[in-house]
């Protein structure tokens, strides 16, 4: 049934769209056998689905681009994500740590991993920004780094990571490409993406890289009225001399605050932007630091950048994560403490401690607590709330291709 109506629908799709917008799976030189493997294991449609989309105009005006995307290579990418098999005990899979319904983030503090041992950082959702490739691009000679203490350069390296600690995946890369070459539906997707079944390590991080690269949530109810003021102002184009302002709240030019928002998220937007952004924008251009310690301890059990780099100047450090999606990734923190929005604001307004390492931006006024009142907690949680796209969840193109 779900192929059915996949395939119905992009039908419907190739009497709208170019050719160019997704690849028909062309079955020459590839054997039955392996076309019936395939399909016995998978539930995936008879094109290679469209991972290419298009970004909000006011994100490409701010200098996000969207990479285009291997379609095929994607799906290839995708059927790696979700498959249990890559891991020692055919029990873990990335999926299994970073779930769709959940912005491919965990709803628990530690994930569990091979064997049910738990790891010892909370997962961190990879649909947190417009497009996955697009935030981690380099953009003003900045390029952010990935993980909790961004040790990994990019998705493959993160990848690589997962398959080979022995909390999460534990695989070396050998016993990755033989588990792959064991699974009876993998030579059918090979052939179609390389030519041929001869697995190497580039080819299966180059594919994780183009279905996560491709993962985007770009249409919540901040980007939607971004959108609608980029769209209504006229400035001799749509650019940051527009989108800042609107991003920050100028009242000459919104004197009612953005469009479809209620006053209490637009009160909260001004508390976001004022003490929050600088750290954890949901607009990629606007964030100025990548990696900070935040103040949740005196004395931190995991040190963080520290334990990567054994300076005592990034004990405490952590990357300072985009916020999009943030309802549907809890818990929060790297240790997943807080299970609750609400519990993330009130440590920000009265319980941020007095490291050694506390970044600057942590200081307002040279304090280091907000002490918000209880409206501007409610206001701050109702902004925070508009930087979710439920859509994430439900979008056929990022979700489990096996058979249940």
């Amino acid at each position: 049934m779900k192929k059915a109506t996949y395939l119905f629908a992009l039908t419907l799709l190739a009497i709208s769209c170019s050719k160019n917008d997704f690849s028909v799976r062309n079955e020459e030189n590839v054997l039955p056998e392996q076309i019936a493997a395939f399909d016995a294991f998978l539930d995936l449609p008879p094109v290679f689905v469209d991972y290419n989309y298009r970004l909000p105009n006011y994100l490409k005006a701010t200098g996000m681009e969207v990479r285009p995307v291997d379609n095929a290579k994607a799906t290839l990418g995708r059927v790696l994500f979700y498959d249990k098999n890559l891991s020692l005990d055919h029990s873990t899979s990335c999926a299994s740590c970073h779930k769709q319904a959940r912005a491919f983030s965990d709803d628990v503090a530690f994930s569990k991993g091979i064997f049910g041992l738990t790891g010892s950082r909370n997962s961190m959702p990879i649909a947190n920004v417009a497009n996955f490739s697009a935030h981690y691009s380099e953009i003003s000679g900045l390029r952010p780094l990935l993980l909790w203490d961004s040790r990994a350069a990019n998705v493959a390296e993160q990848s690589k990571l997962a398959f080979l600690n022995d909390h999460e995946m534990g695989m070396n890369m050998e016993g990755v490409a033989a588990r792959i070459k064991e699974q009876s539906y993998y030579p059918y997707l090979w052939q179609k993406v390389y030519g041929h079944f001869d697995v190497r390590d580039e080819d299966v991080f180059e594919c994780l890289s183009e279905f996560v690269g491709s993962i985007g949530a770009p249409d919540t109810k901040l980007d939607k009225a971004l959108e609608a003021v980029s769209g209504n102002l006229s400035f001799g184009g749509v650019d940051t001399v527009i989108i800042g302002p609107a991003y920050y709240g100028d009242t000459t030019i919104l004197p009612f605050g953005l469009p479809n928002f209620n006053p209490s998220e637009n009160r909260g937007r001004d508390i976001f932007v004022a003490n929050c952004s600088k750290c954890h924008s949901p607009i990629r251009a606007f964030q100025e630091v990548f990696e900070a310690c935040n103040g949740l301890e005196m004395s931190y059990v995991d040190q963080g950048r520290g334990k990567i780099t054994g300076k005592s100047t990034d004990n405490g450090v952590f990357k300072s994560p985009s916020l999009r999606n943030i309802t549907l990734t809890a818990p929060y923190m790297h240790d997943g403490r807080f299970k609750t929005l609400q519990e993330v604001v009130e440590f920000y307004s009265d319980e941020v401690k007095p490291h050694p390492n506390l970044h600057t931006q942590m200081l307002h006024n040279g304090e280091r607590n907000l002490h918000l009142t209880m409206l501007q907690k409610n206001d701050l949680v109702a902004f925070l709330s508009t930087l979710t796209d439920n859509k994430i969840g439900f979008d056929e193109r990022f979700s489990n291709p096996f058979k249940q």
